[in-house]
C-alpha cells in the first residue's frame, strides 16, 4: 500500500501542486472579495466555521480532491473519447453538488450587515438579495475556476504527450542504431526470407509454412502496418500472435501444451505492436510448455473501453536460460510512454507458476 501511494504521488505530483498552487489562489481571493465587500459580515462568518485557518485549509483540501478527480479522472478521458454530452453532465452534476453543499453548510452561516461605510447601493443591494448574491458569486467562482484549472491541465497533458513522443522517437533511434551497430538489415533478412520459401515450397509444405509464417511476422515487425502514432489494428496483433504460437508449435511437433481464448468485440481497437507478442515469446522461452496438466495459458479481451491480455505458464525447472530481460523492460517502457497511467501491467510469480496481467484502457 504505501509503496502504491508512493508511486502515485511521484505520477501525479505535477497535476496536484498544480492544483495546490490554484487552490490557494482561489481562497485568497475568495477571502479578498468577502472582506472587501463586508469585513465585518467576513469575520462573523468565518468565526462560525472555525476560523480563517482551518476553513481554508479545508477548502483548499477538498478543491484539490474535487478538480484532480473531475479534470484528470473525468473529463479529460471523456474529451479524448470525443464524448461531449457525458461530459457536460458530469460537470453540472459535478457543481450542483458542489453549490448544494455549499449552500446548506456555509451560506447559512453568512451574516450580510450594512453599517458605516458599507452603507451604499451595492451593500445595500447585497443585504436584500441576500441568496441571489450567494449563488452567482459562488458560480462565478465555480466557472472562473473549472476554466483555469482546465487551460493548466491541457498544458501538462500537452508537456506529457510531447515528452513521451520524444522519449519513444529516442527509443526507435537507439534501435536503428543498434541494428546499425551489428550489421543486421531487417529488409534483407525479410526479402531472404521471401526467396527461401520460393525455394521451399516444392520441398516441403511444412517448412514453406513456417517460412512464410516468419516472414509474414518479420515484414509486421518493420512496422509496414503501424499509423502515425505508431499503433496497429489489435486484430493485426493477434493474427501475428497466432502465427508465433504456430510456429513454436512446427519447433517442438504440435507437442506443447497451449490453450488460447479470445473474447474480442472491438478488433479495430489499436495498440502498440508486439507488445502481446514479447509476452507470450516470454512465455515460450521460460515456461515448461510440454505439461498437458498445466498449459501456457493465453487470453484475449477487448471491448470499446479496455484490452485485457493474460498469460500463466508453468516455470521451467533446472537450469535456467541466459536471459537479460531486455525484452520484458522494452515492453514495460513502451506501454509506459504510449499509455502512461492508463493501463496497468502486473507481473506475479511464485515457486511454480508466472502470471501476467496487461489491461490498457482505450
Amino acid at each position: 500500500m504505501k509503496q502504491k501511494i508512493a508511486n502515485f504521488f511521484k505520477r501525479e505530483w505535477k497535476k496536484l501542486l498544480t492544483l495546490f498552487i490554484i487552490g490557494i489562489v482561489h481562497q485568497l481571493l475568495g477571502l479578498s472579495f468577502l472582506y472587501t465587500v463586508d469585513p465585518a459580515m467576513a469575520n462573523d462568518t468565518y468565526s462560525k466555521l472555525g476560523g480563517i485557518l482551518l476553513h481554508s485549509s479545508k477548502t483548499i483540501l477538498e478543491f484539490i480532491l474535487t478538480y484532480y478527480l473531475l479534470i484528470f479522472q473525468a473529463c479529460l478521458p471523456l474529451l479524448q473519447q470525443k464524448k461531449v454530452t457525458r461530459f457536460i453532465l458530469i460537470v453540472i452534476s459535478v457543481f450542483t453538488i458542489k453549490y448544494g453543499y455549499t449552500a446548506i453548510f456555509e451560506f447559512t452561516s453568512i451574516n450580510y450587515k450594512v453599517s458605516g461605510a458599507n452603507t451604499d447601493a451595492f451593500s445595500t443591494f447585497i443585504k436584500q438579495h441576500k441568496f441571489l448574491f450567494f449563488s452567482l458569486s459562488t458560480f462565478f467562482f465555480y466557472l472562473v475556476t473549472l476554466f483555469i484549472c482546465f487551460v493548466a491541465a491541457f498544458i501538462i497533458e500537452y508537456n506529457q504527450r510531447r515528452r513521451r513522443q520524444k522519449e519513444l522517437e529516442k527509443q526507435k533511434m537507439d534501435a536503428e542504431l543498434s541494428a546499425i551497430k551489428y550489421q543486421i538489415n531487417p529488409h534483407f533478412l525479410f526479402n531472404s526470407l521471401s526467396f527461401i520459401y520460393s525455394k521451399t515450397v516444392p520441398l516441403s509444405e511444412e517448412v514453406s509454412n513456417a517460412v512464410l509464417l516468419l516472414s509474414d511476422i518479420m515484414r509486421y515487425a518493420l512496422g509496414k502496418e503501424e499509423d502515425a502514432e505508431g499503433k496497429v489494428a489489435l486484430s493485426q496483433e493477434i493474427t501475428h500472435l497466432k502465427n508465433v504460437i504456430e510456429i513454436n508449435q512446427m519447433r517442438f511437433n504440435n507437442k506443447l501444451s497451449i490453450q488460447y481464448s479470445e473474447q474480442i468485440t472491438n478488433p479495430k481497437a489499436r495498440i502498440t505492436p508486439l507488445v502481446l507478442i514479447t509476452l507470450v515469446e516470454n512465455a515460450f522461452k521460460h515456461g515448461d510448455l510440454l505439461d498437458p496438466a498445466n498449459p501456457l495459458i493465453v487470453r484475449t479481451e477487448a471491448d470499446e473501453k479496455t484490452i485485457m491480455f493474460f498469460i500463466n505458464n508453468k516455470k521451467k525447472k533446472g537450469p535456467k536460460e541466459l536471459s537479460t530481460g531486455i525484452g520484458l523492460n522494452n515492453v514495460k517502457q513502451r506501454l509506459q510512454l504510449m499509455y502512461a497511467d492508463k493501463h496497468t501491467f502486473t507481473v506475479k510469480e511464485n515457486v511454480d507458476f508466472y502470471t501476467v496481467v496487461l489491461t490498457i484502457n482505450l
